[in-house]
């Protein structure tokens, strides 16, 4: 029986404490500290990727054990989860090369390998780590954006609340900042929420806006068109001088906008005309 058929079998039957060993090794090595789950979820994903090393090494085919990919896309999630950062995943792969390497060697010593095959398994174990590294990385990107879309879009319902106040009225209040992304948001997104409400009035509160540079001044413009061709009467209130300057600067006719201090005033004004 060859060399390499005897640490195949080794592998294959000894996996679990390898794996338990490796485990132990890495986290002295790095000086990391994971959860006790983390821990049994990490040797039980080692031990099934020394099996399938055992199994593979005689082969020299180009596969990767799936486990491996579903635990590195699995670190992924929960990094993004718990808002952590993929550095924290990355920083371990060094020492787990690391820790395989002088396992490798051991294992060569004892088997007797040839130079050839101990090379040829040490680079089968950086290729599947590299494998495993990549996918890690790109799961993370994939699950932090989607995560960050999430987010985002409970953010801009949080910064465009539609708030019916009486029969035919209701208040718009913008929170924060107006860039092009909410002035996009609130033309595909809010709008058309506003034109189902059968409206007479909407009343834009701005008090609650910090900046709005002149391209978004333009869009805003867009918006309240948008509104009156609906047939709905936009009153503006909370227009702080700040944001009047960039309207004038951006070309907006503000002496055409009915506009009030604030959102009672604005209201008082609806009931006398209705």
């Amino acid at each position: 029986m060859s060399a390499k058929k005897n640490l195949s079998l080794y592998l294959i039957q000894n996996s679990s404490d390898l794996a338990g060993h490796v485990v132990n090794d890495v986290l002295v090595k790095g000086q990391f500290k994971v959860p006790d789950q983390e821990k049994s979820a990490a040797i039980a994903m080692y031990g099934n990727f020394l099996t399938f090393l055992g199994n593979t090494i005689e082969q020299d085919n180009e596969d990767v054990p799936s486990e491996l990919i579903k635990w590195s896309k699995n670190n992924a999630q929960n990094q993004v989860t718990s808002q952590k950062n993929i550095s924290e995943i990355v920083s371990r792969y060094g020492p787990t090369r690391d820790v395989f390497a002088d396992l490798l060697l051991h294992l060569s010593d004892q088997f007797e390998l040839s130079k050839r095959d101990t090379v040829y398994i040490f680079k089968r174990i950086n290729q599947i780590f590299d494998i495993s590294l990549d996918e890690t990385v790109r799961a993370f990107e994939d699950i932090a954006e989607k995560h960050k879309k999430a987010m985002r879009k409970e953010v801009d319902l949080l910064f465009s609340p539609i708030v019916p106040i009486q029969e035919g009225i209701a208040v718009l209040p913008l929170i924060g900042k107006i860039d092009s992304y909410r002035a996009f948001y609130l033309i595909n997104e809010v709008v058309p929420r506003i034109s189902q409400m059968q409206l007479d009035y909407l009343i834009a509160d701005f008090s609650g806006i910090n900046h709005m540079d002149e391209v978004t001044a333009h869009h805003i413009q867009e918006i309240g068109s948008v509104l009156r061709l609906l047939g709905i009467k936009v009153i503006t209130t909370g227009i702080t001088p700040n944001l009047a300057l960039t309207a004038v600067k951006s070309g907006i006719d503000m002496s055409r906008a009915v506009s009030f201090p604030n959102v009672k005033e604005a209201l008082n004004m609806v009931n006398k005309l209705s």
